[in-house]
Parts: C-alpha cells; structure tokens; sequence
C-alpha cells in the first residue's frame, strides 16, 4: 500500500488554514527586514531626543549636592526647543563651545554638561577680588548674588582676572554647577588662560531641561 506523501518543494507552498501558500523566506529577505527595522527605530529615537525628551547619566560631582554621579535623568527637550526664554535657576543639560569628545572612538560629538542656568538674557555678570557676581532684578529690587565667594580669601587686593560687568545678550545663559568649587562652567571666561574658556552658552547649546530624576529607584525625585 503506497503512502501519500508531499514532495519536500511542495510541503513549503502548503496551504494554511486561510488558504494561503506559506512562503520561506530567504536569509537576505530576513536582513533586509531587520536592517529596515533597526533603522526605522534609531530614526524614532533619534526623533524623540531631539524634539521631545531623553534619559541622560549624570558623570562626576559638578552638581552635587543637588545630583549625584550615576545617576539617570529625565530631560524634558521639548520645553526649552519650543520656548523664547529658558527660566533662571533652571537645572539642564548643556553643551560648551568646541568641546567634543568620540563616540564609539571615531563618531565626533557633542559633550553633555548637567549645570544650572544661574543667569538669563539681560541679566548682568562680573568678577570682583576673584568673585563671579550675578545681578538681575526681582520684585523691583536689584539682587547681587557671589557665585563663589571663598574665593575672595585669596583674592584680598583684587584678581588679575577680574573683569568688569558683562550683560548677557538676548541669547545668552551663564551655566553653573552647584557644587561651585568643584565644577568647570560659564564663570571659567576672561581670565590670563583661555585654552579651556566656556563664558556664556547660548540658547542652541541648551539640550533640554532635568525634570526628574528616575534611577536609582530609591532616589526617584524631582530635580530643583
């Protein structure tokens, strides 16, 4: 008695339920389909960081006490994108000029710096006895802040890198880090070394704004 057997050319074209040939695919079908799926999602997030928002690892002590190394931010990009001024005290993520580094060794980019806007556009900065100064204006009352002021007890007849006062620009932002002593920021500007100035950032080297901090789980909390 033969048996009914399906030649193995046909069991590949065999029906399904619905009726329908399942056909094999090809291992260079197969790559193509996973080469347009990574993109398409590299495209997304690529779309999501630059417009909405992005997860960001604070490295180094620069922000401490507010932030501690390691951990994990959420950045709400879409409010300083779509925004004419970015709010003074406002904690971000920025980027200082010409300072690059190598992604993968050989991809330049950009270097992310978490600090504090301590300064907006047409408020007033100055360096007196070695003291970085904000002055700006609230409730009708002008407010002279010291950035640093221990750095005044070595600078009791005044620095040579004192400079007179600067208004920032409608475009301008001076970015600091809370942990004044420990932080290279906007208040390393016209001194007798320019090789590592940041001075003033504008507002396109502003990444986003840090809302909350997500990770580690039990440090979940807003960022002020």
């Amino acid at each position: 008695m033969e048996e009914n057997r399906i030649p193995a050319a046909e069991q590949a074209e065999a029906p399904d339920k619905k009726g329908k040939k399942k056909v094999k695919k090809g291992w260079k079908q197969e790559l193509k389909e996973w080469v347009v799926a990574l993109g398409t999602a590299v495209i997304i997030v690529a779309i999501l960081q630059s417009f909405l928002f992005c997860i960001i690892k604070v490295d180094g002590q620069s922000m401490e006490t507010t932030l501690h190394d390691g951990e994990r931010l959420f950045v709400n990009v879409a409010e300083v994108k779509f925004s004419k001024q970015i709010p003074r005290n406002s904690i971000v993520i920025c980027h200082y000029p010409n300072r690059m580094n190598n992604f993968l060794g050989i991809i330049p980019m950009k270097t992310n710096f978490v600090k504090r806007l301590v300064a907006v556009p047409g408020d007033t900065v100055y360096r007196e006895n070695g003291v970085t100064h904000v002055v700006y204006e609230e409730d009708g009352q002008q407010v002279d802040v010291a950035l640093d002021e221990r750095y005044a007890l070595y600078f009791i007849n005044g620095s040579p890198d004192d400079y007179e006062p600067y208004t920032l620009g409608e475009d301008e932002y001076f970015a600091v880090g809370d942990n004044r002593y420990n932080s290279h920021d906007s208040r390393d500007w016209n001194d007798s070394d320019d090789s590592n100035d940041v001075g003033p950032i504008t507002k396109d080297m502003v990444v986003g704004r840090v809302r909350q901090v997500l990770w580690p789980i039990g440090s979940i909390r807003a960022a002020k």
